[in-house]
């Protein structure tokens, strides 16, 4: 083969392929491609700097409150259990010392011979010699009142929403 000879026409043929080429490259690098220099961060500015602790402030905040939070939140379970527990108790201690009190009061009364003549009256029906005993029956169901021999049922007392919230929170049921 013959080596080429270039002529104006060939050279500008492949002039016009190579800066085509090179005009669609670079075009392309521009797009696609970093610059060839390597870029160099700037030091953040005093504004840059504001925002930023302005945004990371609430948020450190919040995370040390959660933290803080999730941290405390058992022993104050438990501290709250034994506070309503120890109220729960109380509560049916005073009403056990009522119930003491009641029934020494009625022991005082049944050691009188008054006292003894009332109960044997009013509970086993006797009468004295010569008295006739005689029942009234009402139509009307009498209504049921309580007896002293069953145990107080003591509850603690509820001052409004408060104790039913943080019952619900610590997980207290009764």
């Amino acid at each position: 083969m013959a080596p080429k000879r270039a002529t104006r026409q060939g050279a500008t043929a492949r002039s016009r392929q190579t800066t085509g080429s090179r005009a669609r490259s670079s075009s392309a690098r521009s797009r696609t491609s970093k610059p060839a220099t390597p870029a160099r961060r700037s030091r953040p500015t005093k504004a840059q700097i504001r925002r930023r602790r302005v945004v990371l402030a609430p948020l450190v905040v919040v995370a040390l409150l959660a933290v803080a939070v999730w941290s405390y939140y058992p022993v104050a379970k438990v501290q709250y259990r034994e506070q309503r527990e120890k109220a729960r108790l109380e509560t049916e201690l005073e009403g056990l010392q009522e119930r003491n009190q009641k029934l020494r009061a009625q022991v005082d009364r049944l050691k009188t011979p008054e006292g003894v003549e009332q109960v044997a009256r009013e509970s086993l029906g006797l009468v004295k010699q010569g008295e006739n005993l005689y029942v009234v029956m009402d139509g009307e169901e009498a209504t049921p009142t309580l007896d002293p021999d069953t145990p107080a049922k003591a509850t603690a007392t509820r001052d409004g929403i408060w104790p039913r919230v943080l019952d619900v929170l610590f997980g207290v049921g009764e």
